[in-house]
């Protein structure tokens, strides 16, 4: 279980070299946030229903319009059985937020209460969020995805109770929910690769 969850990190890591200096571009400037602390979070742990907060500020430079969504290596959308659960926020899991109609110099605000499943019992699995920004002047989208934490679920629950409910973002705005584009389908890939080429060494 060390040896695999040593490539899962490795396979992680690679993947937000690629997206390093993604957070600021042309179009907008973004952070986003684990429990207040800036993505991304690697020693992160919840156990089966305790709640951490999501949180993504973006602030535009340009007319443009912004979807997001949170998903979790592994698990494709259409899979019911996710790792993790909205417990309140703009969008369900693996669906996505929107904010539509935004200009230049406005700041839009995402954030959600999300708690681990019973799916996650036992297993790290990485929490990703994914954005598409769309420029209405250039008519042109641009999605960017990277991983919020890298979140340990011990088999243990929490004594505490989480209810569901799903809100409006805390910014003005048109709001609606399609699936989002899943993170998991990559990472997977990638550590299949390495753990055959790790293989292959013994």
């Amino acid at each position: 279980m060390n040896k695999f969850r040593i490539l899962l990190t490795l396979g992680i890591l690679l993947c937000l070299v690629y997206n390093a200096n993604a957070n600021i571009n042309e179009l907008v400037e973004y952070e986003v946030y684990y429990n207040d602390q800036t993505a991304t979070v690697f020693n992160a742990d919840l156990k089966v229903g305790e709640p951490a907060t999501i949180k993504a500020v973006v602030y535009l430079k340009k007319n443009v319009d912004v979807s997001t969504g949170l998903t979790a290596t592994g698990f494709r959308d259409e899979d019911p059985n996710q790792p993790y659960k909205v417990i309140e926020g703009p969008s369900e899991f693996i669906e996505s937020a929107r904010e539509f109609g935004h200009n230049a110099t406005e700041t839009v605000t995402f954030e959600w209460i999300i708690c681990p499943t019973n799916i996650a019992a036992g297993w790290t699995i990485p929490l990703n969020i994914d954005f598409k920004f769309y420029d209405r002047d250039e008519e042109e989208g641009y999605p960017i995805y990277f991983t919020v934490a890298n979140i340990c679920v011990p088999d243990e629950h929490s004594s505490g109770s989480a209810t569901h409910t799903t809100t409006d973002p805390s910014s003005t705005g048109e709001h609606s929910s399609e699936g989002s584009p899943g993170f998991g389908v990559p990472t997977v890939v990638l550590n299949i690769v390495l753990m055959v080429l790790w293989m292959r060494r013994k």
